[in-house]
This record gives C-alpha cells, structure tokens and sequence, in this order.
C-alpha cells in the first residue's frame, strides 16, 4: 500500500460571513497526497463536519468519512493524470475534436456582503448566490440592488429560518430559489413552498435522513458526494475549500451530464490571497482550467511540506503557524519527488528529521529538535537585527533546514514571511520581493548567478540576502553588490540548523569575511576539520542498517560536533579551506579537487555547471575529471585556462557531459551519484 501524505493549510476569509453559522475568517483543511495524486479535506464543523484533528485520526486509521473517500477518489484520479502527463481538463486523444478541452459551467458570484452589483453585470455574471441568515433585516435591500442590475438571485440561508424571506416577495421573479431556508424536513418544505411559492434547493441532508421531495434544486458538492445524474435540476458548487478541491468540483461540474443550472465554482476570491488563490483564473463568470497535469498546481503542490502518515500517530502542521515551534510531536521532512521507500516507523520525540546526502557520503536522516532551530533562528535575527516589521521571502523548499529555518526565524520576531513556492524565476521573484516591501530573503548561489546574469537590480526595501548551500564566488559577489544587491555569504549545514558563520552586515569590503554567529564555539582538530559546540547541534542521526533505522550520536561527551570540512580560524572568522573527503592522492601527491573546482570558477565556468570528481587511472591511481552538463565546445578553452594555473599533478583529465547533473533540491550537486554513475 503507498503511503498517504499530508500537509495542513489555513486560509483567511475575506469576510467573517462565510455562511450564516460561521463566524470564523480563519479556516484549515488538509492536502494529501496518495499515488502520486493529491486531494483536499475540508470540513466545515458549523455544519455538522469532524474537526481537521479527527479527520487526520481517522485517515491514519484507516477509518472512513466520506470527505475522506472523496478527497482520495480525487487523488487517485488526479495521480493517475499525473503519471500520464496530461490535464485532467484535456480530453483524451482520440476526441474530437483531438485535444479537445471540456467545458467548465459559468458560476453565479458568491457574495458575503456588499457587492457592487452592476460591476458584477458588466463583466458577465447573470446570478448571484446571497450568503445570510434568515433573520437578516438587510437582505430585501440586497435583493432589489442584484435584481435591479438585471442579476438572478440565489439566497443561501444555511438552515437559520426564513423570517424574512416573505418580504421578498416583490422580487419573486428574480429569485432563483432560496437554499436551505430550515433544517430539511420534506413536509415542512412543502409547506415553506406554499406559503412563499419560492423554489427551494436542498444543499445537504442531515445525517441519517432520507430525500424525500419538498424542494426543486439539489446542491451537489463533489467534496461529499459523488456527482450522479439526476432527475432534477442541480447546481454544483466547491465546499468553500482549497483552490485544489475547487477544481475538483470544476472537474466535476463540466463532466456532470444533467440538467444543470449556474455553478459555484468561483470560491477563491473570497479569500485573502495566497499562492494557489492567486494561481486561479476566471473570466468573469467563467472559471478556466489551469495549467499542469492533474488538475494543476504542479510545482505548488510539490513544493509542500508533507508529512508521512504512517510515521507517527501525530498532527500535521503547517510551518507558518507560530504554534508549531511549541509542539513536541516528531516529524519527517520530505521531498515530495523524493519520498523514503522504507521510512522509520517511529521518530525520535520531539525531533523534526530531515532526508540528506549533502553532496557527498551516504544518505541519512538528520535529527533536529524544536529548541536547536530556534536556538539558530535566534542567532540569526540577533545577526540580522531583524524585528516584527521585516517581511521574509522564502524561496527554499520547507523540507530542507534552509527554507523551515526562515519560519522559525519569523515566528520568534512575529515577522510576515512571503512564499514563493513556484518554480524559481529570478524576473518573478524580483518583481514580487519589491511589490512585497521584502526586507529578508535567503538564496543559493546559483540563484544569485541567475540575478545577475538577468542584470536584475535589488529592489526596495531588501536589506540582506544570505547565500547559502554553497561558496560565493568573488566576481559574482562584486558583481551582485554592484546591482545593489545586499549579499551576505554564509556557511552552514542542515547538521547546524542552518547558519554558522556569516558575514557581516554593512561590511562592504569585496568579499567580506565569515564570522561565527553568537551561538557557537569552533575549534579544528588535528586534521584540520573544524569542529562546533552549541545549541543548534543536531540530536543524532538516523542510519538506515538490515534491521531498520538506528539513531547514533553525533555529539561527543563534551558537546563537540565534527565536521567533513577543513577550516582556518582567527578568533571568530572562519575560512573554509575545503572538505577532508574531497582529498585524492594523484601520483602520490595529495589533491584538493575543491581547489580545482575554484580554479575552473576563475578560468569562467558559471557556478554550479559542473563538479569535478576523482577518476581510477591505472598509472596515476587516479586523475580529476571534469563532469559537466556544458556542451562540448564550451569546455576546451575552460580546461586549459584552470589547467595553466595548477600544478602538474593537479591538472584536469578531461571532461565528460552529461545533459542533466544530479541535483539536490537546493541545486547542490550530487557528487556521489556522479561517482556511481561514472
């Protein structure tokens, strides 16, 4: 059976009034995700839903609910186009025509207060569903403003009574119907309807009842209920719920093959904003398929952090929430293009564990706990001088230290952080750090290298942007302070929570030194390889062995963490001179491939384009070559320049191409996948 994930979204109403037994603007639900598809859970406990809590209960359990069933039917539809790379929203090949798209139904605009209705005409809309309750003394003003822009209303009570419907008897011919006016009950309805002479719509039934007539529309939302034909006319509507499942809905409104009346499908306008609100399309009344495969979102949806289910009997959290940073439940971070084959059964407590390679060595599971991210969030802001009135943007996935690190640094200053969590475009995210007042962001250099190479000056008010997950450069630094960019070289590691030693602000010297930040004490050991001490250290490590996983230390008796890499210290500056397991004997002398790969960066080979690596050879025991995704023009006058400004022993074999390098999500590359591979 293939795991289930899942990740737990919150999302901002617009208006307290989503419906008449709602006062909440906050509302949660969950993503999963199961064979390689994803569906959306999102209850509405007001009106009779399981919590978000119970429902994550029951989905471990394997217990059903039928938003449960629903969000997985969706999910195994959806991973089924996925896997094929097609839209859900394309019709097959063999239609006709070939191509062919199917037609998304217009929607009715759902309005919660105010609405400026001939607007809503002019851009198309032909009826407008009222969100109420059946005592609102301000609902026959609201009718005869739609009705006398030439809109069709639909007036949803929720169950609360129909105190006031008599006074809209003047508009009658414009009502559509009105939407559950009482709890339903059928002869109570037939009764609601002789004396109104309305048409009544049924949106859900309570529990344990039976249809049984007393009303002309039925509401299917495909959230609860699988859309069957009907005798009757129906409206489809979303659940209120997360752009993904408002698509479902879509999905299901343009295949129903009943008489069907306007949608509802144009819920995501009424909430604030966020990436998959603002990644909905709409003509005016008309609501189009979006791009990707599935029902799209592609790189959204994977760029989540997601929980596995079957780790633990624990809540899923959302990284953005403050409160995360208090709980004590364990978590694994995956990769969602990565998930573990054969993830651990059980977590340490309280330890958020991150999957990494670095880009050399085994994989393995690192173990941070709560109090070491924010012990490293702390440093960091104290660094930074960062306070409630900087806005972060985070572009680094969540599942890796470098992107959850930005919320547990926000969460500590209660600073806004924005998400940029689609796939990397330097022009987009330049344009959204300045429409953003983005003071805060954090970068790879390859990123960097793209801003540059775009010629994209920093926007206003960005104040610093830590580069991490790789060396910076001296010419793409200058070059990037030269566009104004406030760069800020760091060194860290997931090991560390993130930063260890970074530059210092306002230092404009051409490539300013590391310093460590404040919470960390460093010393190297007789080899050369620095060792740390401080809070931010990782608990331990879990080793995947024939048995399982195994949590070893990581930490020696006196709290002393040691690292692969070689380092220089005066005082509190820090110079990295290397990795101890980038050391190869080269006809018996020792060779430095990092040193090698600088020389290349000096000889113009753009940042993370290649990796050198050692190579057996049978006289030499073993030569460097150079691995890279170039073309094999650009590659001969870059040999030769590195190759004349190293010894001889030192020197570059020659190179071999490959069209795409082994990345990590960072962009790091994987060395040792390459070694494998060659």
């Amino acid at each position: 059976m293939k795991p289930v994930y899942a990740h737990r979204y919150r999302m901002t109403l617009r208006s307290q009034a989503a419906n008449a037994r709602s006062s909440r603007r906050e509302v949660e639900g969950l993503l999963i995700r199961s064979l390689d598809g994803f569906g959306c859970v999102h209850p509405w406990p007001e009106l009779g839903d399981p919590t978000v809590d119970e429902l994550l209960a029951a989905l471990r359990e394997g217990k059903r609910h039928r938003l449960l069933d629903r969000a997985l039917a969706c999910a195994t539809e959806d991973g089924e186009a996925r896997r094929a790379g097609r839209s859900l929203f394309i019709r097959d090949a063999a239609a006709t025509p070939p191509g062919s798209g199917i037609t998304i139904p217009l929607s009715h605009a759902t309005i919660t207060g105010d609405a400026d209705f001939p607007a809503l005409v002019a851009v198309g809309f032909r009826a407008v569903k009222l969100k109420t309750h059946g005592s609102d003394p301000a609902l026959p003003e609201r009718v005869a403003a739609a009705v006398a822009a030439g809109l069709k209303v639909r007036i949803d009570c929720n169950g609360t009574g129909i105190a006031t419907l008599a006074a809209l008897q003047p508009w009658s011919q414009s009502i559509d119907f009105i939407e559950d006016p009482e709890p339903y009950d059928p002869d109570r309805w037939r009764a609601i309807k002789a004396e109104l002479g309305f048409r009544l719509a049924l949106d859900r039934l309570p529990d344990g009842m039976m249809e049984n007539g007393g009303y002309d529309v039925r509401i299917l939302k495909p959230a609860l209920d699988e859309c069957a034909e009907r005798g009757e006319e129906v409206v489809i509507t979303s659940y209120m719920d997360h752009p993904l499942g408002q698509m479902f809905a879509a999905l299901e409104a343009a295949r129903y093959p009943g008489r069907q009346l306007e949608a509802g499908l144009l819920t995501h306008s009424l909430f604030e904003p966020d990436a998959f609100t603002e990644a909905v399309r709409a003509n005016g009344p008309q609501l189009l398929p979006p791009a990707g495969t599935g029902l799209g979102f592609d790189a959204l949806l994977e760029s989540l952090p997601w929980e596995i289910l079957s780790t633990r009997g624990k809540a899923a959290v959302d990284f953005a929430w403050p409160e995360f940073w208090q709980r004590s439940e364990p978590l694994l971070l995956t990769n969602p293009r990565a998930p573990l084959n054969d993830p651990p059964q059980d977590l340490p407590d309280g330890c958020l564990v991150f999957p990494t390679s670095g880009s050399t060595g085994p994989p393995s599971l690192i173990c941070l706990s709560r109090s070491a991210m924010l012990a490293s969030a702390a440093a960091v802001n104290e660094w930074l001088g960062a306070t409630s009135d900087d806005v972060w943007l985070r572009t680094l996935p969540n599942f890796h230290v470098g992107g959850l690190s930005i919320h547990a640094r926000a969460s500590l200053t209660r600073s806004r952080v924005i998400c940029d969590d689609e796939k990397w475009n330097p022009q987009r995210f330049t344009e959204l750090a300045g429409n953003e007042s983005v003071t805060l962001t954090s970068l790879v250099p390859a990123q960097v290298h793209d801003l540059i190479s775009g010629g994209f000056p920093a926007p206003q008010p960005l104040r610093a942007v830590i580069v991490g997950g790789g060396a910076m450069d001296a010419a793409v630094f200058r070059q990037g302070r030269a566009l104004g960019w406030p760069l800020l070289p760091s060194y860290g590691m997931t090991e560390a929570a993130s930063q260890v030693a970074t530059a210092r602000p306002g230092d404009h010297s051409s490539l300013p030194p590391l310093e460590l930040l404040p919470c960390w004490e460093a010393r190297t050991d007789a080899a050369g390889r620095l060792q740390l001490r401080g809070a931010p250290l990782l608990s331990g490590r879990l080793i995947r062995t024939g048995a399982g996983w195994k949590m070893e230390p990581a930490v020696d008796p006196d709290g002393w963490f040691t690292t692969a890499d070689r380092a220089v210290l005066h005082g509190r500056i820090l110079t990295i001179a290397g990795r101890c397991d980038r050391l190869v004997k080269v006809l018996g002398e020792l060779v430095d491939l990092d040193a090698i790969e600088a020389a290349l960066a000096a000889a113009g080979m753009p940042p993370g384009r290649g990796a050198v690596i050692a190579l057996p050879d049978i006289r030499a025991g073993s030569r460097p070559w150079l691995v890279t995704d170039l073309s094999e023009s650009e590659t001969p006058a870059l040999l030769a320049a590195a190759n004349a400004a190293l010894p001889p022993f030192a020197t570059i074999a020659g190179s071999r191409h490959l069209a795409k390098l082994p990345r990590s999500p960072l962009g790091k590359i994987l060395r040792s996948e390459l070694e494998s591979r060659l």
